[in-house]
């Protein structure tokens, strides 16, 4: 299984391996550090992001902005 990461803040999209979930990476063009979502919590994102009416953004504590 592969996990398509995008950088939140320059956009940038790569692939990564199912073994990068729950990780932290630095993004590969602006470096800024974003956290991958364990595998579990995927559909469930998915879900807050098609119901939102807007940007949404979760940090690493689960608080909601936007």
């Amino acid at each position: 299984m592969h996990i398509i990461a995008q950088c939140p803040r320059c956009g940038y999209r790569w692939w990564l391996d199912a073994a990068a979930a729950d990780r932290r990476l630095r993004c590969r063009k602006c470096f800024v550090l974003l956290k991958v979502p364990d595998l579990t919590e995927v559909a469930g994102a998915a879900d807050v992001i098609n119901h939102a009416q807007s940007e949404l953004y979760v940090d690493d504590a689960g608080h909601t902005y936007g």
